[in-house]
């Protein structure tokens, strides 16, 4: 699960103090900002990594969980739908687009959505954050069960797109990996750790490029994963959150320690452009690069805001069934 830098600045520092105890008697949108660090954002989840307090232990506080059908429901065709990871409810809340009404549920196969994504064909996958059985699950175009699920090398799956190719690529957070698979293959491919640090979200361009995005930055696989031969971008972020590429092969990715969303042209050496957002974990667009879907941690919504321009459309959140979410993909995403 995504953290704020500052969560895991007080991360670092309860475990300290957790472990000199141990040793001592052992011996918006739209709608406004909220800063990272600040009362408002959650703390507490309780696993325990090997290395000491796992990030994912202070990514979100208890959480009342929604309980759902054992399946869930898909409504058929999905390219009019907008599929939310409903991290709160452990479900993808699907909402009709334009009424962005609660359409149905998807809750075989997810067990800790992350990040979403759908690919070229209308198939959605979704990244299962869970530690104890990390899984990356692929549904087909309409399905409300699992087609595929991926697993292999897996640590902490946080994001997932694909490229033109379909080929899927995961991104580990705390494996701090991008892995890639063949579609519908569970055998790693491809994997690189780029030397930045933990691993928020990857995105692929038409020409192969893979871009990552990690706690320090950006970097960019120009001749794809193959070899990991990765060049450091030249652009100065915050605590970087998902990413996607639009149309103009921009980079767009969410900036968690300054509540925006920043849009990155070409050279890729500056920030060209923002939208406000409080605290944004995920973001994509849609097929015609005219709409953003923006997942806020701050705010506990999704906002729908007109793209590039950013002007909020609508902000979705507990009426429309959602609870804690960290990603939303429209059945027409963009995809490079």
């Amino acid at each position: 699960m995504r953290i704020d830098r500052a969560l895991l600045t007080a991360a670092t520092a309860v475990g300290a103090v957790a472990l000199l105890s141990a040793c001592s008697s052992g011996g918006s949108s739209s709608a406004g900002s909220t800063l990272p660090g600040s009362s408002s954002l959650a703390v507490g989840r309780g696993i325990i990594s090997p290395t000491g307090l796992s990030p994912h232990a202070f990514a979100h506080a208890p959480l009342v969980v929604v309980k759902r059908s054992a399946n869930g429901h898909r409504p058929k065709g999905g390219e009019k739908d907008l599929f939310v990871s409903n991290y709160g409810a452990t479900d993808i809340e699907v909402l009709a687009n334009k009424t962005w009404k609660p359409a149905g549920t998807i809750t075989n196969g997810i067990t800790c959505p992350d990040g979403n994504w759908v690919d070229a064909k209308g198939n959605l996958y979704v990244a299962n954050c869970d530690t104890s059985a990390p899984t990356v699950v692929e549904y087909a175009k309409g399905a409300s069960s699992p087609t595929f699920t991926y697993s292999s090398g897996m640590t902490d799956p946080v994001g997932v797109t694909t490229d033109s190719h379909g080929n899927v690529y995961e991104s580990d957070f705390e494996g701090g990996a991008v892995n890639e698979y063949a579609q519908g293959s569970n055998t790693v491919i491809a994997s690189c750790k780029p030397p930045n640090g933990l691993v928020e979200a990857a995105a692929v361009s038409k020409t192969g490029a893979v871009f990552v995005a990690s706690e320090n930055g950006v970097v960019e696989y120009a001749k794809g994963l193959s070899g990991c031969s990765e060049t450091t971008l030249g652009v100065t972020t915050g605590f970087d959150g998902g990413m996607v590429l639009d149309r103009k092969s921009d980079l767009v990715l969410c900036d968690q320690d300054n509540n925006v969303v920043d849009i990155i042209a070409p050279p890729y050496s500056s920030v060209t452009g923002t939208i406000s957002a409080a605290d944004p974990r995920a973001v994509t667009v849609n097929k015609k690069n005219n709409q953003a879907y923006i997942a806020s941690y701050g705010d506990d919504a999704v906002y729908v805001d007109s793209y590039p321009a950013g002007t909020n459309e609508a902000t979705l959140g507990s009426a429309n069934g959602i609870d804690s979410p960290e990603s939303a993909v429209d059945g027409l995403n963009y995809v490079p």
